[in-house]
């Protein structure tokens, strides 16, 4: 027999993942003298919980040990720490720190701003209430990404005055009154910054298109329209500047990242960074972690009589989220060239459900017509169904539901009803797909092998090592 597979409810990994905890607790397998040492006991509650566990484990302060959030698209660590979140500036630099205040204006000299702004979740809301009359959008496919899409596109339908920023046509861009043409990674210099911290330098590939621009230039042209008399010739000169202010990235410049060197913030003034965070103490006064007890918080939407199925969404491995991009491709769209909704055998058996059959789902904010696909990949009463579509997206299905802490959009809390139509269509997905395939067995990524080679080095450590 196999390894049992766990199958959690959606909703419930809280519930589960603290039960692991205190499993290891009343069992006696709980990293004891790691807890003595470095805790006081006393996603968002999901995120906690996943750290509560790891204390107790003693996986901190250690190479291949602690956690790394799964973004949900490339380069939303470096987003982040750059400052694009309501409260912060570069280097999670709090607004309401009055030495913070004291240096960006004396380098900018402007006046800083210290109240708090809106999240995109909060805009929407402000654009209904009539409060928020214009918006600058670059790089984000909102209409379509962001939770309660028939929301969020009535929202978008009322300002005043949109501009949006992107390199191609995006549904987005249906609602603007401006469309500014950017300009992709390969055609621009500049920075990413994965999860693991790590920063990297891009090169331009090719010239950008004619009439279009990279972000950065575009957003100067608009500024010094606007009185601001920036002059900013390279992005290197931006980096530059964030350095100064922010002692995060200290130590980061362009030469420093030259030649596909990387550097793992915080990096200090002489360039040296920190692979691995944690290593002597916490980011605490007394230098100790905290246990933080959550509490469990039902979801939002229930199943009931009407709404009798659980829509659960996310990627399928061919698209890049909704498939803006990876849908100009023809050799990724004839695999997968349309979405579907992929039904459990026993739903299937329950409602005479075949591979093709359109159906409609209906949740409480939205509905979108779709073919099935019967699979083994759910169980039971729960749906799946991938995000690459923008004409039947699954947002037209999610609620506005935000987490309290974080205000990230509860996607995963969506019960619908299923309505069978008439047409019965040929499968979505085509034989040629890789699901139709015959694998060639392999033991997976054998990550042994590497650790075992002389020259390899661990992160956060110097010299290379057999034995991790």
């Amino acid at each position: 027999m196999g390894e049992p597979i766990l199958r959690p409810k959606t909703g419930s990994d809280l519930v589960w993942l603290s039960a692991v905890s205190r499993y290891l607790l009343d069992a006696g397998l709980a990293k004891q003298t790691f807890i003595d040492q470095w805790v006081h006991s006393m996603g968002s509650d999901t995120s906690t919980a996943i750290s509560n566990l790891l204390l107790l484990t003693g996986n901190y302060m250690r190479p291949g040990a602690g956690s790394y959030p799964l973004r949900g698209h490339n380069n939303v660590q470096g987003v982040s720490d750059m400052g694009a979140v309501p409260d912060r500036v570069s280097g999670y630099q709090s607004i309401a720190d009055p030495e913070v205040h004291t240096r960006f204006e004396k380098r900018w000299n402007a006046t800083f701003p210290t109240t708090r702004g809106l999240d995109n979740h909060e805009m929407v809301d402000a654009i209904l209430d009539g409060k928020l009359k214009a918006m600058y959008l670059y790089g984000e496919e909102m209409s379509l990404v962001d939770a309660n899409a028939n929301l969020v596109g009535d929202a978008f339908s009322k300002l005043s005055f949109f501009v949006v920023q992107d390199i191609f046509f995006s549904d987005t861009c249906r609602y603007a009154d401006v469309v500014l043409p950017a300009a992709p990674s390969l055609e621009k210099e500049g920075t990413f910054t994965n999860t693991e911290r790590r920063i990297q330098r891009l090169y331009e590939v090719f010239e950008p298109l004619s009439g279009t621009m990279p972000d950065w230039k575009i957003i100067q042209e608009v500024a010094n329209c606007l009185g601001a008399d920036w002059k900013y010739r390279h992005p290197s000169e931006i980096m530059a500047e964030i350095a100064s202010l922010t002692p995060l990235f200290a130590g980061v410049t362009y030469e420093r990242l030259e030649g596909y060197k990387t550097l793992q913030w915080p990096v200090h003034p002489d360039g040296t960074d920190e692979p691995l965070l944690f290593t002597e103490k916490f980011n605490f006064p007394d230098g100790k972690a905290r246990f933080y007890p959550v509490g469990w918080l039902e979801p939002h939407e229930q199943v009931d009589d009407e709404f009798d199925l659980l829509l659960n969404n996310g990627r399928l491995l061919e698209h890049f989220h909704e498939g803006n991009m990876t849908y100009k491709v023809n050799g990724i769209k004839s695999k997968t060239p349309d979405v579907w909704i992929e039904v459990s055998h026993q739903l299937a058996a329950e409602r005479k459900i075949a591979d093709g059959r359109l159906v409609e789902l209906i949740s409480r904010h939205g509905k979108v017509r779709l073919r099935a696909l019967v699979t083994d990949r759910v169980q039971g009463h729960q749906l799946y169904m991938p995000m690459n579509s923008s004409e039947r997206a699954v947002n037209r299905l999610t609620g506005s539901h935000t987490d309290y802490a974080t205000h990230t959009p509860a996607y995963k809390e969506t019960a619908v009803k299923m309505r069978l139509l008439e047409k019965v269509e040929e499968s979505p997905l085509p034989r040629i797909n890789h699901r139709f395939g015959t694998p060639t067995p392999q033991r997976g990524v054998e990550v042994e092998r590497k650790w075992k080679r002389p020259d390899y080095r661990m992160p956060g450590t110097n010299a290379p090592t057999k034995n991790p």
